[in-house]
């Protein structure tokens, strides 16, 4: 499922331009840090990361454009957000061991613009779904001096599933040269029953 959206995504990004007039699309390629400072519900032991983004905008109006984007996320294992009940047993040990996580965001939605000048404030909003691949987190238990060990999977991870989620972003483009600009964007990004996070990426934006 996920392939095939990703597929119907990157041909709806290179179809556009040829059947649009001249400079009303663009393409944008970026990267960035991820800060997760909210909602953990679903990716509770999983916080910051980076992501790579690509996206594709229509202009239909001066101050008012559409698009379509996408972005590959990787959220960072922390070990110290698992919360584990050790027993009162005398020479008892554990170790925890995890995965990343990975996270697809596809999205469309409208960016308004406030002004048509070489620096350009906008605001976006788009919805979307995150295809979430959880990683696994392995709980390694031992008695001490014993050779004998344990070792099971964590609780509701090492899977996969889709979330709905909106997004809201605050950006700015520079024009750098002819039909080339430099992008900056902010993000707030909702999965519904979560997880929420803010992405912020720096970007190249060219002009077809």
């Amino acid at each position: 499922m996920i392939k095939i959206i990703l597929i119907i995504s990157f041909l709806l990004l290179f179809l556009i331009p040829n059947v649009s007039a001249q400079n009303n699309v663009s393409l944008t390629f970026g990267g960035g840090y991820l800060y997760s400072a909210m909602d953990k519900s679903k990716l509770p032991y999983w916080e910051n990361g980076y992501l790579f983004n690509f996206s594709s905008d229509y202009k239909i109006t001066a101050k008012i454009a559409i698009f379509i984007s996408s972005s590959y996320q990787k959220h960072f294992f922390d070990e110290n957000l698992v919360t584990i009940a050790v027993p009162a047993v005398v020479g008892y040990r554990f170790s925890i061991n995890g995965e990343n996580s990975s996270v697809i965001e596809l999205s469309i939605g409208s960016k308004f613009y406030t002004t048509t000048s070489k620096i350009k404030p906008y605001l976006g909003i788009g919805v979307g779904t995150l295809f979430i691949n959880h990683g696994r987190v392995e709980i390694t238990n031992w008695m001490e001096g014993s050779q004998n060990k344990s070792t099971n999977l964590y609780s509701n991870t090492g899977r996969n599933y889709n979330l709905a989620q909106f997004n809201l972003s605050l950006g700015l483009e520079i024009n750098l040269i002819n039909n080339l600009q430099l992008v900056f964007d902010g993000k707030i990004i909702n999965g519904f029953s979560g997880p929420s996070y803010f992405p912020i990426t720096t970007s190249i934006k060219y002009g077809l």
